[in-house]
């Protein structure tokens, strides 16, 4: 029964090749013609092999969907993600860097005192209330002075300079309530 099988199929076959030489040479042209593909794609190969239990055997070099777009895209996220990783232990180290500043509470003269009654000498105060730093900015006043967002992630010695420069522009009236506190008004 297998022989009479292997037999039928192998006549279908050469039905079929036998028919396409005649009937359709423009058809058999055109496959032997070059052609240009596109880049990325592959081509298929068949196989047919009568001693198997199944005869015909398809190969395909065409790059699957998980190969052609999934894996390059979970590639370039998995970049991404390191790069953001990179950049938020960056920032979490300069935050770091900032929380470890000293606080500077006592001394004598008038910045050390404001600085005292505007954030309790804290650098790195911020209590959420939209003022921040040791001196208490405002984000519009701060305006990213010495490229820094914002004023409690600046050194000492940057809001120390911005407080002494906000002061000699307007004077004391920045910080009302301590400065009247203080006597400096």
């Amino acid at each position: 029964m297998r022989t009479i099988q292997t037999i039928a199929a192998v006549m279908v076959v050469v039905t079929m090749q036998v028919t396409n030489t005649l009937v359709q040479n423009p058809v058999t042209a055109q496959l032997k013609a070059p052609r240009a593909e596109a880049a990325g794609t592959g081509t298929h190969v068949l196989t047919f092999n009568t001693k198997t239990i199944k005869p015909l055997g398809v190969v395909s070099t065409i790059a699957s969907f998980d190969e052609a777009v999934v894996q390059p895209l979970k590639a370039k996220q998995a970049a991404q993600a390191i790069a953001l990783a990179v950049k938020q232990a960056a920032y979490q180290a300069q935050l770091v860097r900032v929380k470890a500043t000293p606080v500077i509470i006592g001394g004598d003269d008038a910045f050390a005192q404001l600085r005292f009654c505007e954030a309790g000498g804290d650098y790195a105060k911020n209590t959420g209330n939209g003022y921040f730093g040791a001196y208490q900015y405002n984000l519009g006043t701060w305006a990213n002075y010495g490229g820094f967002a914002r004023p409690d992630l600046a050194p000492p010695a940057m809001q120390d300079a911005k407080a002494r420069e906000t002061q000699s522009k307007r004077g004391w009236s920045p910080w009302p309530a301590c400065s009247r506190k203080l006597g400096l008004m």
